[in-house]
């Protein structure tokens, strides 16, 4: 399965770089996912189409759990899917299954994009 188009996938040292350089309110939205899991494609896809959609109202991004297992479990990440919302600097959020990880994007096009989401163009 390859890895989102729009949102980006992230090493464990970019991550960790991308979070201590973090200004103000702006989330960084990881979706922590596995390849050989049936649930991750579904939230793949999502993460996919909500990063192409955030613009600049936050960062989106994948890691593949399987190149990194040891990182990903220093993150406290034991299940995928699993989506872990970073802001000012920290962990503010995790999501852990693929039904949450929805719920949490379709409030987010409620919230941000008042129930109008922009279409994205791939």
């Amino acid at each position: 399965m390859p890895d989102a188009e729009n949102a980006h996938s992230f090493t464990f040292d970019e991550l960790r770089e991308a979070v201590k350089d973090q200004s103000g309110d702006t989330p960084i939205v990881v979706d922590f996912w596995e390849p050989r899991c049936t649930a991750c494609r579904a939230t793949l896809d999502t993460i996919d189409d909500l990063a192409c959609r955030i613009d600049d109202n936050g960062v989106v991004g994948t890691f593949n759990v399987r190149e990194e297992p040891e990182a990903a479990r220093s993150l406290g990440v034991e299940t995928v899917p699993t989506l872990i919302i970073f802001r000012d600097g920290g962990v503010d959020s995790v999501l852990r299954g693929a039904e949450k990880i929805q719920t949490f994007v379709e409030r987010i096009d409620e919230e941000v994009f008042f129930g109008s989401p922009p279409t994205c163009e791939t």
